[in-house]
């Protein structure tokens, strides 16, 4: 098989690190030859201390409580912040003498310190990272006293809200945390804690830690499967060296074995094997293996989300020393530098999404959760989700790459942040730790670094004395260096800049301005607020708040996110006489303004626009925000508007008035668009006009569809207007008889405007 490798060669590194970030979900993609997981009861005991050394021990005696890991501290109900002490015991068998044994922790927020049996293994800081240690030496036979130091601070009230330092994004201040992102009350309900699983991880003597894979395209169907393998090995003991040449006696000999095989669809195995020689310490193996016509991953309604997983093996004298595995796609992701427009394996590809933010605590998210939330964004017809200014759970990657649904995935930058040295060094570290930890979704098209940050947000001058205008410039430049340095398979944008937020219709403006053409072509926010059903709202409020009627009450709505003056003086909804008329009329007003201005946008497709992402998919707390779905998932009355507004194939209808006087003509104009790579020949597009219930007109246009396109047919005039209720209903129907898009636009005719 040695023929068929064009490049297996091995790097050196230059020293041994005590623990390196990856960020894999080790039952999902990254499966371990041997674990023993660490789940279960724990205790648990907050602390106060001043600083943290390696010699630090938790106080003995009463104060430990029970609390379940792997969980949020809060979920759990212990509603704190700062440090806490974690420990437990478990047992390792005699029969594992001899075994290279890792601790791998795969979320701790935001730092932890840990201990084993007395000994400091280290520190590490980021809420999203997998890290590890190696703990062959430290482990004893029988029982084991394992002890991590959680730190999950407050922001200092000095740094607080415009020169912050915890890489924390949405989990440490924005509009939809608990108390908001203005309030004093806005970092409440600490999203800290030994949040994802703990585990050991066995092996003979290597132990396989990461494997990154980036397919690479050379020319036609021939690709190149560019692997990048961490390895840390105990072989023999030197400085840290992965070399197949080496004559150094301390070498051991070893067969690496990748085999390649369709995951989600039938196929061949294909296997590359060959000899290395592997010497003590931490080392990168990397592997360049050529693979002719794959099935490429292609995104939801073009084609099927193809995937392959790769098996990496590493045997001697017949036996299995360790091996992992992990998911992968060929697929081509690009943008053109003048238009802005998505390129998916070099087609066209208008983006129709919203933004995302699964929970405030992730160790809530399940894999069936996620795939519910998907299942919800896919029939909604969207084809792309944004990670709002946060990192997920690893299996949501897995379910958005299993589901063909591109990402556009934030860093965890939201708003200002510290310019001193120290930050810039850690922000920059941990960067390359999402870009490594995520490097093998297909789903992932987009890095964007940095979402509205000082230099880009003129509106901070007002909001804060300090503001500078070059905040956070600089460190938002080294960002963007580095990491189109790190991945150039992916989009790179440095922020996602509040030109791209037309917050019209909620923060200033009115929603008619929609009808205004677009600024940029990318649209990265948009929406309002609206109430959830009246069960959630019984389920944040106690009855004597459900109907906010005094300052204290509605102080509690703003807690829970509800915006007073941006709801009433700015979109103008009225609150009615009661709760069930407030929550019709905001949701009313969600729903008019979101399926508006989205199909304001498709009519631009491409001129200039080329990216739609709605604000926001679901509440991630019981609150009252900009959700389309609310925090159970219930759907409000703004989600059937948005998945009207996203049909693939959408009749638009171009209209300006609600209202008319009898004997007005109403005008509106009929747009035909579609956004699927294939043609309609002889379709037809269907208008009727129903008034009071009963059809008054009816018109029918026969067209050609062209694929990937949009265009205005006519402008459509009803005339001699009675007094009544109107509704103008067009349809596209195919050549075939199939429905391929419907859509209506109410208005009113009555003498006393």
């Amino acid at each position: 098989m040695t023929k068929y490798l064009r490049i297996f060669r091995v790097l050196l590194t230059q020293s041994a690190i005590m623990a390196i970030s990856v960020f894999a979900n080790p039952t999902v993609s990254m499966a371990a030859l041997n674990t023993i997981d660490l789940a279960g009861s724990w205790q648990f005991q907050p602390t106060t201390l001043a600083t943290v050394t390696a010699t630090s021990t938790p106080r003995e005696g009463d104060g430990w409580q029970a609390i379940h890991v792997p969980d949020n501290w809060y979920r759990q109900g212990k509603d704190i912040s700062g440090y806490a002490w974690y420990q437990r015991q478990f047992d390792i068998h005699p029969a594992l003498a001899g075994k290279q044994i890792r601790l791998v922790f795969d979320g701790v927020d935001y730092t932890a310190d840990v201990w084993l049996n007395g000994k400091y293994l280290g520190h590490h800081e980021g809420y999203f990272q997998s890290f590890d240690f190696d703990v062959t030496d430290y482990v004893h036979n029988g029982k084991n006293e394992l002890r991590v130091l959680v730190n999950s601070p407050l922001e200092k009230p000095q740094d607080w809200s415009l020169h912050k330092r915890l890489l924390k994004g949405i989990f440490s201040h924005h509009d939809t945390r608990p108390g908001g992102a203005w309030s004093e009350r806005g970092q409440e309900q600490n999203t800290g804690g030994i949040w994802a699983p703990v585990r050991l991880e066995i092996s003979d003597g290597i132990a396989i830690r990461h494997v990154s894979i980036t397919p690479q395209k050379q020319r036609d169907d021939a690709w190149n499967i560019h692997s990048i393998v961490m390895l840390d090995s105990r072989v023999g003991r030197g400085p840290a060296v992965v070399n197949s040449t080496s004559s150094n006696p301390e070498v051991s000999t070893f067969q690496v074995e990748a085999t390649i095989t369709p995951e989600n669809f039938t196929g061949k195995p294909q296997t590359f094997r060959q000899e290395r020689k592997i010497k003590a310490g931490q080392g990168t193996l990397v592997l360049d293996l050529p693979f002719s016509q794959p099935q490429l991953w292609w995104p939801a309604g073009h084609g099927k989300p193809n995937l392959y997983r790769l098996k990496l093996s590493i045997t001697q004298a017949g036996k299995v020393i360790d091996q992992r595995d992990s998911v992968f796609g060929f697929r081509q992701v690009q943008m053109d530098a003048a238009t802005e427009q998505w390129q998916v394996n070099g087609r066209r590809l208008f983006i129709r999404g919203t933004n995302y933010i699964s929970t405030q605590w992730l160790a809530e998210m399940t894999p069936q959760r996620y795939e519910r939330d998907i299942g919800l964004i896919k029939n909604a017809n969207m084809n792309a989700i944004r990670v709002h200014a946060h990192i997920e759970a690893p299996t949501f990657y897995d379910a958005c790459d299993r589901n063909g649904m591109l990402v556009l995935q934030d860093y965890m930058l939201q708003w200002g942040y510290s310019d001193d040295e120290a930050f810039t060094r850690e922000a920059r570290r941990q960067k390359a730790d999402m870009v490594n930890a995520l490097a093998n979704h297909p789903s992932i098209a987009v890095w964007s670094l940095h979402n509205e940050p000082p230099w880009d947000s003129p509106w901070m001058r007002d909001k804060y004395q300090g503001y500078s205008p070059d905040q956070n410039r600089v460190l938002d430049d080294l960002l963007y260096q580095d990491i189109a340095a790190l991945d150039t398979s992916r989009i790179v944008r440095k922020v996602s800049t509040t030109k791209e937020h037309p917050w019209i219709g909620w923060y200033f403006g009115k929603w008619q301005d929609f009808a205004a053409p677009a600024a940029a072509p990318w649209v990265t926010e948009f929406g309002a607020q609206a109430l959830p059903s009246l069960a959630g709202l019984k389920k944040i409020f106690k009855p004597e708040a459900l109907w906010p009627d005094t300052e204290e009450k509605w102080k509690l709505w703003e807690f829970h996110n509800f915006q007073r003056h941006e709801t009433f003086d700015i979109a103008r909804v009225q609150q009615g006489s009661t709760i069930q008329e407030f929550i019709a009329n905001t949701q009313a007003y969600q729903a008019k303004l979101m399926q508006f201005a989205a199909e304001s946008y498709r009519r631009q497709r491409y001129a200039p626009v080329t990216a739609l992402f709605q604000f926001m998919f679901n509440e991630d707390w019981p609150s009252v925000n900009w959700g389309i779905v609310d925090y159970w998932r219930e759907p409000k009355a703004g989600y059937e508007a948005l998945k009207t507004a996203y049909q693939p194939v959408l009749p638009s209808i171009e209209w300006s008035r609600e209202s008319y006087k009898p004997g007005e003509i109403a005008t509106v104009g009929l747009w035909a668009i579609n956004d699927l790579w294939r043609a309609f020949p002889q379709s037809q597009y269907q208008v009727s006009v129903v008034k009071n219930g009963r059809v008054v007109m009816n018109k029918t246009i026969k067209l050609d569809i062209a694929e990937d396109s949009g265009r205005k047919l006519e402008a459509f005039n009803i005339e001699q207007l009675e007094a009544g209720e109107y509704a103008i209903r067009v349809k596209i129907v195919a050549a075939d008889g199939r429905m391929l898009g419907q859509n209506q636009h109410m208005f009113q005719v009555t003498p006393d405007l």
